[in-house]
């Protein structure tokens, strides 16, 4: 008798332990495990220093602030979130002290968000909270592989933000989805 169930494809040709390896060793998980320990780390140090108030959301938010101000929308726009989760954000930030929205120097019907004397310091904490954490990391895998993982990671989100049309058109080189389609194309054998 002739075998006429279709063959595995692509798909279903991983294995359970595939799916486990990926799951404990992706570059994703690794990131994301990596994130949230920053993340979790700086907070607690912040509220030691006595910004009991900020949250995660604020943190994300302050990465997008200009020293000398930003528009709701360039934030928003910057994190793919909506003008209105934006405002909330700062609206928090102002109730807390270290936001202020003033007239926007360029376009006086426009509003900025800068930061305040109180903000200036949470940042000067916040960065001496990121020099502590990064004296940990350099503890861990040495000052030298430091230095590349921050130059690596300043390269991929330099490239990551030009998108994915922009990235192959400065390298040359075919993007992942690119190679994705074309993967996907490809009859299974």
């Amino acid at each position: 008798m002739v075998d006429l169930s279709p063959a595995p494809s692509r798909k279903a040709a991983r294995t359970e332990r595939d799916i486990l390896q990926y799951q404990t060793s992706s570059l994703q998980r690794h990131a994301i495990e990596f994130g949230e320990w920053m993340m979790r780390a700086s907070l607690e140090r912040a509220h030691a220093l006595g910004h009991t108030g900020l949250r995660p959301a604020h943190a994300r938010l302050m990465v997008f602030l200009g020293w000398e101000g930003s528009r709701i929308s360039d934030i928003a726009r910057a994190q793919d979130v909506s003008k209105n989760a934006i405002g909330q954000l700062v609206d928090e930030l102002v109730q807390l002290g270290y936001v202020e929205r003033v007239a926007d120097p360029h376009d006086r019907r426009a509003k900025v968000v800068r930061y305040t004397r109180q903000g200036a310091d949470m940042m000067a904490d916040a960065a001496a909270v990121g020099d502590r954490l990064d004296a940990e990391i350099a503890d861990i895998i040495g000052a030298r592989r430091l230095e590349q993982l921050r130059s690596a990671l300043a390269d991929i989100c330099r490239d990551l933000r030009l998108g994915p049309d922009q990235r192959h058109a400065v390298s040359g080189r075919p993007s992942a989805d690119d190679d994705l389609a074309r993967t996907r194309a490809e009859p299974d054998r």
